[in-house]
């Protein structure tokens, strides 16, 4: 079983009856419940700060630093790589498969984030 449900919290008070009606309905065993406030998902201004003017300002720094990117969409994968990669460890040999992350999933908070990150890069690295 793999449910996720919602619940809201209004005037101090949260309404439980989505969680009762789902234990109700389980059978016996041990379950986990993990609680995490639920966000906002990454606004379209700030995508589109991060794409007009985050990335080409990261994309001329890049240059004059000697990188040969020709678009902010490479400039895009790089730092997703660097920032938002989760990474698989294969525990018989060592070897790591890393995977890509999306900053189309992000949240507000994580997207401002990533962005900050960005910025500290910039000010350390550029």
């Amino acid at each position: 079983m793999n449910n996720k449900i919602q619940i809201q919290k209004t005037n101090g008070l949260f309404n439980l009856r989505p969680l009762y009606d789902l234990f109700s309905q389980s059978v016996d065993g041990i379950y986990q419940v993990v609680v995490k406030k639920v966000r906002k998902p990454r606004s379209l201004d700030q995508n589109g700060w991060l794409w007009g003017c985050i990335y080409p300002i990261l994309l001329d720094a890049l240059l004059n630093e000697g990188w040969e990117f020709t678009s902010v969409e490479q400039v895009h994968e790089f730092f997703k790589a660097q920032m938002t990669a989760d990474k698989v460890v294969n525990k018989h040999t060592g070897e790591i498969i890393t995977f890509p992350g999306s900053t189309a999933t992000m949240d507000t908070l994580t997207f401002s984030t990533y962005c900050e990150k960005l910025r500290e890069y910039a000010s350390e690295y550029l």
